[in-house]
């Protein structure tokens, strides 16, 4: 009669863990997976810098220019008075009246300045790096420019049509941006600032019929 074999039950107890081997290429492969990781956060992070910063600079400037525009509107009959590269000195209406303002580039404040006549300097424009100011004048009474002019000095001999206003504002900016290169704007070399421009030209109106 056959008769089965007793077979002895063993147990085989295995130690789970990690070798310093295993570790270290663990290790290593978890950087070289978190580095095109980490790199593209970065790019991210910056490209949204990179945005925000745009974004800032094209509103900055539009209502830069708004904000003059609109403030410049209502002229009196005089109108310019005078002007120099950094200064314009005009005639425009305030509460019905004809009141005389004096604008000014104040490199202190890096701000473009505004003084009603009787007043005080008070800040009109923030964040203004630099302004130059030309003056389109007609000298011969065609109605047409004949020059720019860097001064403008009110007189019966020459007309005003035009001041083209060339402004570079100041936008801050993360210094993570300055690691790339654009031609969006220019860094500043202290601040941690971007310069960009805002120029426009400004028709004097009723110069001409």
């Amino acid at each position: 009669m056959h008769r089965p074999k007793n077979y002895a039950l063993t147990f085989s107890v295995k130690q789970h863990g990690f070798t310093l081997l295993e570790v270290v290429l663990s290790a290593g492969l978890a950087a070289f997976i978190m580095m095109p990781i980490t790199a593209s956060l970065l790019h991210f992070n910056q490209h949204k810098l990179l945005v925000q910063v745009i974004v800032q600079s094209q509103s900055q400037a539009q209502l830069a220019v708004a904000q003059l525009l609109a403030d410049w509107r209502n002229l009196c009959s005089a109108g310019v008075t005078s002007g120099t590269a950094q200064t314009i000195d005009l005639i425009r209406q305030y509460q019905g009246r004809c009141m005389p303002y004096s604008y000014a580039y104040n490199i202190t404040s890096h701000s473009l300045t505004r003084r009603k006549f009787g007043g005080r300097n008070s800040g009109f424009l923030a964040q203004v790096e630099s302004v130059d100011f030309y003056y389109g004048v007609d000298s011969d009474k065609d109605c047409q420019i004949d020059q720019w002019r860097r001064s403008y000095q009110s007189s019966e001999r020459t007309d005003l049509h035009q001041v083209r206003v060339m402004l570079q504002l100041r936008t801050p900016a993360s210094r993570q941006l300055r690691i790339g290169k654009t031609i969006l704007w220019v860094w500043h070399e202290e601040d941690d600032v971007v310069i960009h421009p805002a120029d426009f030209t400004w028709r004097v109106l009723d110069v001409c019929p």
